[in-house]
């Protein structure tokens, strides 16, 4: 049997078995009460898991008396737990939720943050309508708690926990919300069980959380999240226990093999694992069957969870005893490979050399120790921009997405403090994550490489410069932390900076492009002058000059990218003289790529604009000196 494509698909078939007519018309009308008061609410959408769970465990007789306030204290438990999907997915640069993109892929981290902030004050106000002191208290201990379960967990990555951690992990993170749900009804109704059934809906929180991670060391079962996700982020969970493991060194497929091979008469650690959840639900509903009798929705709940669960071992068995292949650690040998062979911090320079020539010839001015950081920062992003430009393999799109997650997921260990076994990401960004560099950054670059498998073409400045700031905003900002700068009108400066390279970049490269089949000229500018993509074909096929229309194209677009320049060089001339010279020089030679398409008769569609090396000396000597006067 196929295992469900998730936890909540096994939860739906439960709900669909045993529906409960009132929960979505309830909920509905409790979130209409809450944007009567002008607080915005989240689509009703999902498996609406913890109001059924508050609503399970109230006796099926008490269920009449239930009013709006205990729709509304169910409607701010899941407003709370929408919002930290949203963060969720900001932590894990999620692309999909549901079948659908998120927001954070779709529009950005500055928007899906400010909607699950939104959210989660709108969770208070609902939480203070139902009206019931008691649920309000085990409300806002829920939420603190479930925030402070992550943060553990976050500074915990890359070692092993304890079992007594783990389960204060889980019991934070997911079983705080789910005690809240349980709390609701009891409060309302003055139970005299109140605190059990808190403690239960806690236990019934982390054993969901339990199956949730054995499900992420089962690739085949295809919860729609990439698989081992939490072992290449340092995660340590509870499947990890049973097997042995205590680092996060191994490939995939050696886990795997730890997790789903038994020996001899010994079962699997992946079995002994079941075992335990098997326990877990039998005590769980045992004791729900005294606080809620006549109840049948929290067993068959519990029952398809720890089902998911078997299914998924018995999948992966079967997979690895057939030797079928498995894409996760297929994938993450390819990556790990071409990774590797970068080599170390010693080989990093001449890589640097190789495919920057403008940038590594402004970077022989930092002092030694900041030159090899800069050469490591770039040979990263060069490599994750190989992984998807140009592949030697002629690999598709799924295959080099697929490489890309996995190369996402192994910077994300490493940022974390993780050791992966390539050199590049243990030292480069590893160092990046104790120096306190804002994660946004690396996940601002990996994103903006990603847009070249999706994106062939940008019809406005703001859809292009999403693409700019991933590619090189970021990165300006990303070395100006690692060297610990910190100032926001600083960073702001730096990315306006790497905006401009970038747009250079762009200008230089316009031929090269279109025979990738990618234009990032944006198309409304184009059309602005009376042209289209399909011109820069035809104006390269011909042998005619360059055409007034495409001048004045190109002249727009150094005209944005000089703005960007001039908003750097208040920002370049505050940096201290050792950081401030190679900036400048950077800046300034880039920018005199611009001098050299003007000289190529705008053509750069044909000719790809150079500056010479004595070229190269002179604007280096404009930009030492313009830069001699720091700014105060």
């Amino acid at each position: 049997m196929t295992p469900p494509a998730s936890l909540a698909a096994a939860t739906d078939d439960a709900v669909r078995r045993r529906s409960i007519p009132l929960l979505e018309a309830s909920l509905a009308d409790a979130a209409a009460r809450l944007r009567a008061e002008g607080v915005p609410v989240p689509p009703l959408e999902g498996k609406l898991l913890r109001p059924l769970v508050a609503f399970a465990l109230i006796p099926p007789h008490l269920r009449p008396s239930l009013d709006h306030r205990f729709w509304l204290g169910a409607l701010a438990v899941q407003m709370v737990h929408e919002a930290s999907l949203l963060h969720d997915d900001i932590l894990d640069d999620a692309s999909e939720r549901r079948g659908e993109a998120t927001l954070v892929a779709a529009r950005g981290v500055g928007p899906a943050l400010v909607l699950g902030d939104h959210y989660l004050t709108g969770a208070y106000r609902a939480a203070a309508m139902a009206e019931a002191p008691a649920f309000l208290t085990c409300f806002i201990r829920a939420v603190e708690r479930t925030v402070a379960g992550e943060i553990a967990q976050e500074r915990a990555a890359g070692r092993p926990l304890t079992r007594g951690e783990y389960d204060a992990v889980v019991t934070g993170k997911s079983g705080e919300l789910f005690g809240a749900a349980t709390c609701l009804g009891g409060a309302l109704l003055g139970c005299e069980d109140h605190a059990a059934r808190v403690g239960w809906g806690r236990r019934l929180g982390a054993l969901y959380q339990q199956v949730d991670d054995l499900l992420d060391y089962c690739p085949v079962a295809d919860t729609g999240k990439p698989p081992l996700q939490d072992y290449r982020q340092g995660k340590w969970t509870w499947v990890l226990e049973p097997a042995g493991i205590e680092d996060f060194g191994l490939a995939a497929d050696e886990v795997l093999a730890a997790l789903f091979q038994g020996s001899g008469e010994r079962p699997s650690p992946a079995r002994r694992a079941l075992a335990e959840l098997r326990w877990r639900r039998d005590s769980l509903v045992a004791q729900a069957s005294e606080l809620s009798p006549g109840d049948e929705v929290v067993a068959g709940v519990l029952g398809a969870w720890v089902e998911a669960a078997e299914r998924g071992v018995e999948a992966q068995e079967r997979a690895l005893s057939s030797s079928r292949r498995v894409v996760g650690p297929t994938r993450e040998a390819e990556v790990v490979r071409a990774a590797r062979e970068v080599g170390g911090p010693d080989a990093w320079p001449a890589y640097f050399g190789r495919h920057a020539k403008t940038f590594r010839f402004a970077a022989r001015l930092f002092p030694r120790e900041e030159a090899a950081r800069i050469a490591g920062v770039y040979a990263y992003c060069r490599f994750t921009d190989d992984l998807v430009d140009d592949p030697a393999d002629g690999a598709g799109t799924d295959v080099l997405e697929e490489r890309l997650a996995m190369w996402r997921s192994l910077t994300r260990q490493a940022f974390g403090g993780g050791r992966t076994g390539i050199p590049l990401l243990d030292v480069v960004l590893g160092e990046s994550g104790r120096r306190e560099v804002a994660w946004r950054y690396p996940q601002a670059l990996l994103r903006g490489v990603g847009m070249d498998l999706t994106r062939t073409h940008y019809t406005t400045w703001a859809e292009l410069e999403v693409y700019t700031f991933g590619v090189a905003g970021a990165v300006g900002g990303w070395i100006t932390q690692l060297f610990g700068l910190r100032d926001e009108s600083l960073l702001e400066q730096a990315h306006a900076l790497g905006h401009g390279m970038q747009l250079t970049n762009i200008l230089r490269d316009v031929g090269e492009d279109w025979r990738r089949g990618r234009v990032y000229l944006p198309l409304g500018v184009l059309e602005a002058h009376g042209l289209n993509a399909e011109s820069l074909g035809l104006f390269m096929e011909s042998e005619a000059p360059v055409p007034v229309a495409y001048r004045r194209v190109v002249d727009e677009v150094r005209a944005r990218a000089d703005a960007y320049y001039d908003a750097a060089w208040p920002g370049i001339r505050k940096l201290p003289g050792w950081y401030r010279r190679p900036v400048a020089v950077a800046a300034h030679a880039y920018r005199g790529i611009h001098g050299e398409i003007v000289r190529n008769g705008y053509d750069n569609l044909r000719v790809r604009a150079r500056t010479s090396l004595s070229t190269k000396l002179a604007l280096a000597s404009g930009a030492l000196l313009r830069s001699h006067v720091r700014a105060g």
